[in-house]
């Protein structure tokens, strides 16, 4: 199963800080260093509104989908498709699945920063590291996309409040579909030719070398 998963209102701030993000890797394990952000730069933080002028409210999408992508999405993942695996070696067969309740508490707290992360990346204006933000023509679809992986993730977190292995199972198969289908339509990498076939935005392809 692949990790990278890559794309989807916004959730409050309080509560997605209070979600765990993925779980301690094992003694021992490598452990993936922590992406970059995105080197395009962030304009800096509205300041508060002065006394006697209106506040500032409503949704203000700062982050590129990239970095949600890699905050959020990557490691809630991450937990939901190692939750429930099977193994088989030398020594037979292993299955493995959360076993207590702390286990369940920790995967259902993943699904739940999945499910609202694959809503945050829907907020309208949101930028892309490559290719700015994604054009209007394109919304309904790029909201069809991310709407599934909102519904795929929510299969993860009823089941991990149900404590149904299987349940935990289907569901990663069906978040792994779902990113995988957004990914090959609106994921731009550097240097990719493929990118010409996919959702440009105002990012323009580097021109093709001279042929000599």
């Amino acid at each position: 199963m692949r990790i990278f998963h890559g794309l989807v209102i916004v959730a409050l701030t309080m509560f997605l800080g209070s979600v765990l993000t993925a779980e301690q890797a094992p003694a021992g394990a490598e452990v993936e260093p922590t992406p970059a952000p995105c080197p395009t730069p962030l304009p800096a933080a509205i300041k508060a509104a002065a006394s006697g002028q209106p506040p500032l409210t409503g949704m203000a999408p700062k982050s590129k989908i990239k970095d949600v992508m890699n905050a959020m999405v990557v490691p809630s993942s991450t937990v939901v498709f190692g939750a429930v695996s099977t193994v088989t070696d030398a020594t037979g067969v292993h299955d493995a699945k959360p076993e207590t309740d702390e286990d369940w508490n920790k995967l259902f707290q993943n699904a739940v920063m999945l499910t609202e992360a694959a809503n945050v990346v829907m907020v309208p204006g949101r930028q892309r590291c490559l290719g700015g933000a994604i054009p209007t023509v394109n919304r309904p679809e790029w909201n069809v996309l991310a709407r599934e992986l909102v519904e795929a993730a929510t299969e993860a977190m009823v089941a991990a409040q149900k404590h149904d292995a299987e349940g935990i199972s289907n569901a990663s198969e069906r978040i792994d579909v779902s990113c995988d289908k957004c990914h090959e339509r609106f994921q731009l990498v550097e240097n990719d030719p493929d990118n010409a076939k996919k959702v440009l935005g105002t990012y323009k392809l580097p021109a093709a070398p001279a042929k000599k």
